[in-house]
């Protein structure tokens, strides 16, 4: 007797597996449902054009854009219900200074000599946390920005701030990191170890020249937008 659509349809979970079984199961759900709407738009592009018989794989579909009218024509049978928060997506993605944004932040990937990070679609503070639970010790945003350019979260890495440029697996994080604690030893006073703080606004601010293309210059998610406003 199967109690659930994953053991009916597609594979049977062995005896004494049950938990993890599900907790696989969960953990790939949750990335699933975050990267469905950084994929919806590129989606919609490839549905609208094989609709009309084009053929459009999904690199060529990134670099590309439709109307708000055709976007609208395409929206995805997991939205179909919700028509209205399908416009909410189209209208962001129609907004005047949407494409200049996703542009840059395309060329500033293709600038880059290798990954830009090993979170995948964790958030900073999601990659921290799941670095703190996989050791049994607790690390804030800075040591996790800085772990995040050097491996997964479950993997065995740790920081050192002697660590040279090849540490990382972009010359840009130790740029960064670099850059970072220098300007939070000017403000802080050269005691200051960034590596006992989280990242701070202001300091951020400061050594990335204020928000540039609509991103903070390091640990953009973890920002407290309301206090350090570009």
């Amino acid at each position: 007797m199967f109690h659930n659509k994953m053991d009916r349809d597609f594979y049977r979970i062995e005896e004494g597996y049950e938990g993890l079984a599900r907790q696989v199961a969960r953990t790939a759900c949750q990335k699933l449902v975050k990267d469905m709407m950084y994929e919806a738009r590129t989606q919609a592009i490839v549905d609208f054009n094989a609709a009309k018989n084009v053929r459009v794989n999904r690199k060529e579909a990134t670099k590309m854009t439709l109307t708000k009218e055709e976007y609208l024509e395409a929206i995805p049978w997991w939205m179909a219900a919700h028509s209205e928060c399908w416009k909410v997506l189209v209208d962001k993605w129609c907004a005047e200074d949407w494409a200049a944004r996703h542009e840059a932040c395309r060329q500033r990937r293709l600038l880059m000599q290798g990954p830009s990070h090993h979170q995948g679609s964790l958030s900073l503070n999601e990659y921290a946390a799941k670095y703190s639970a996989a050791r049994g010790e607790p690390i804030n945003t800075f040591e996790a920005f800085a772990l995040s350019h050097k491996g997964k979260a479950t993997a065995e890495i740790h920081y050192n701030p002697e660590d040279p440029p090849e540490a990382y697996i972009n010359p840009s994080a130790y740029s960064c990191l670099s850059s970072y604690s220098e300007v939070a030893k000017e403000v802080y006073g050269q005691d200051y170890d960034p590596r006992s703080h989280d990242l701070d606004g202001e300091v951020v601010m400061r050594a990335g020249g204020g928000k540039k293309h609509g991103r903070y210059y390091l640990g953009d998610s973890v920002i407290d937008t309301v206090q350090h406003s570009s």
